[in-house]
């Protein structure tokens, strides 16, 4: 025989169950939310909301893929900026638009005839074998990849070679400064100077070189020894 259950007992129940299947929807929808808003948290309720990921341990790391040369180069296109672990050279490498780097890794010095048209990470160098010129590459630009440098020349053009005065020779005491100042045609004080002795004997140092003033470089010599020493010769001074 069918029963039928009495119909206040299905209304006692009914706002149960209507509260049960609510709180799974809102719980649901905030969850979405927060995923949609990129505050995930690992570890933690209450991840940073600058963060797309915020993973929180006191005792656990992260851990990368851990690729080989090979592998690591067989990734196709890969992202400015994407990072892997170099288990070849235990090194982080990251993709920084043209090659793969090593997280860490210093400036990288290229060379070539003529004006470049890539030279590897921002803020590395080239020089330019014919002309002297040296350019620094400044930002990245990845489609289509364009190199903007600032250049700085050394050739001719700007630097100019000196003697010591007096001349044939110069004696600095021991511990003494020596300084000289010069004419260079040209220089103002926003200019920075290089200066590049031919010959220095053992003790003699460069502790100075500065635009003094318009048109004037002063260069100070100084003995590092606590005896007198006799020197002389030519050296270039370079403004850029």
């Amino acid at each position: 025989m069918k029963k039928t259950l009495p119909s206040t007992k299905f209304l006692i129940k009914q706002p149960f169950l209507y509260a049960i299947a609510l709180m799974a929807i809102l719980s649901l929808g905030i969850s979405e939310k927060s995923i949609a808003q990129g505050a995930v948290g690992i570890g933690t309720v209450t991840p940073a909301a600058s963060a797309v990921l915020d993973i929180v341990s006191t005792n656990k790391g992260v851990l990368v893929p851990r690729l080989t040369v090979g592998q690591r180069d067989a990734i196709a296109t890969p992202a400015n900026g994407l990072l892997i672990y170099n288990v070849a050279d235990s090194k982080f490498n990251y993709w920084d638009g043209v090659k793969w780097a090593a997280v860490g890794e210093g400036l990288t010095w290229f060379t070539g005839q003529g004006v470049p048209t890539n030279i590897g990470k921002v803020n590395d160098l080239y020089l330019d074998e014919q002309t002297g010129d040296i350019y620094q590459r400044v930002y990245d630009s990845l489609n289509p990849l364009v190199l903007i440098c600032s250049r700085f020349n050394f050739n001719k053009n700007n630097k100019l070679t000196f003697k010591l005065l007096p001349s044939p020779s110069t004696l600095i005491g021991g511990g003494a400064h020596y300084p000289q100042t010069f004419i260079f045609p040209g220089v103002s004080p926003t200019n920075v100077v290089l200066c590049s002795p031919s010959n220095l004997p053992d003790g003699i140092i460069i502790s100075h070189a500065w635009v003094s003033g318009t048109n004037q470089v002063s260069v100070k010599f100084y003995n590092t020894t606590s005896a007198p020493i006799s020197f002389d010769g030519d050296y270039q001074i370079a403004i850029f």
